[in-house]
């Protein structure tokens, strides 16, 4: 059946797909899991059952996932969030390997080094893409990305909001526009971007939609702020992100309407490594990625609150 790419939905899944795309140099299939899963499910391991080859980018799928895959296909994986090394298939992920998440900001870069791609947009996108502002933070990689921006006279600001527009699709659940862009983003300069106007009327949706949750906010603790909303819309990544950079607090965002049967948590901090927190969920039974500073589970709602008093314990524990 040939082979089949696997990508996260977001701005550096998307740029990561383009550029492995690009390089493959041959037409491929791809495809995101269903919007808001960090699994795959029982459906789509069925119909990925058939290729040849299955590349993953960007997506730090439960190993039971990628076990169940190498049975019948040559498995490739290129990530950069914290997960195991797995010696049972290609896995491309020098933070599995031992390297500080720091000099690894995006799957972009991954590809980057492994492939010797120059610093063009779609790589820089990734980079801005998992980061933000935040970037600047990070001296080897803001430095990259001035000099990039005078390069091609462009701004940081201009970055940021180029990846809100291009993460408006998923945030609206459009998987099927998010499947398309990697074919085309390769052609697209940052005005082009820019002045999309169906991703502006996205945004537009999403800005009102995040705004009202924001205005949720209410601490628990001295250290930690918390926002608990039902939306439709898979914005809690960004909500998170905004209530945990403006507050400068542990954050804490529950959406429980998302799914139909599920809720999603997304934790984000600047003080305290999640690693041991994210390990524990798993073993728990529940689908929790992350990263030192970032975590995001699926929860079945009637495990919700439990789930987010084990998050509040950790956080208070640790600061």
């Amino acid at each position: 059946m040939g082979d089949i790419l696997i990508h996260h939905w977001d701005t550096d899944g998307i740029c990561s797909a383009h550029l492995l795309m690009k390089h493959l140099g041959a037409k491929i299939r791809n495809i995101t899991p269903q919007i808001g899963n960090y699994y795959l499910t029982d459906e789509e391991m069925d119909m990925l059952g058939g290729f040849d080859g299955i590349f993953i980018v960007d997506m730090a799928l439960p190993e039971d996932n990628i076990k169940r895959l190498s049975r019948s296909s040559e498995v490739t994986v290129y990530d950069h969030h914290v997960q195991s090394y797995m010696d049972f298939i290609h896995h491309i992920n020098p933070v599995a390997k031992g390297s500080r998440q720091e000099d690894y900001p995006s799957c972009t870069w991954v590809l980057k080094e492994h492939f010797k791609i120059d610093t063009d947009l779609q790589v820089v996108l990734g980079i801005i893409g998992d980061n933000e502002h935040k970037i600047e933070e990070n001296r080897r990689f803001y430095e990259i990305v001035r000099k990039f921006c005078d390069r091609f006279s462009t701004t940081l600001e201009d970055l940021v909001r180029a990846v809100h527009l291009i993460d408006s699709n998923y945030k609206l659940g459009k998987k099927d526009a998010v499947e398309k862009i990697p074919h085309y983003i390769g052609e697209m300069s940052i005005d082009d971007i820019l002045n999309c106007e169906d991703w502006n009327r996205n945004l537009e949706t999403i800005e009102k939609e995040i705004e009202r949750a924001m205005n949720k906010r209410r601490s628990v603790g001295k250290n930690l702020e918390m926002i608990d909303i039902e939306s439709p819309y898979n914005v809690i990544s960004e909500i998170t992100r905004r209530l945990a950079w403006s507050t400068g607090k542990n954050a804490v965002v529950i959406n429980r309407g998302f799914f139909p049967d599920k809720s999603q948590i997304y934790v984000r901090t600047s003080t305290t490594d999640l690693s041991n927190l994210i390990s524990k969920l798993k073993s728990m039974g529940y689908n929790v990625g992350g990263k030192p500073k970032v975590l995001g589970a699926i929860v079945p709602k009637n495990s919700t609150d439990m789930v987010v008093d084990e998050v509040v314990k950790f956080l208070e524990g640790e600061n």
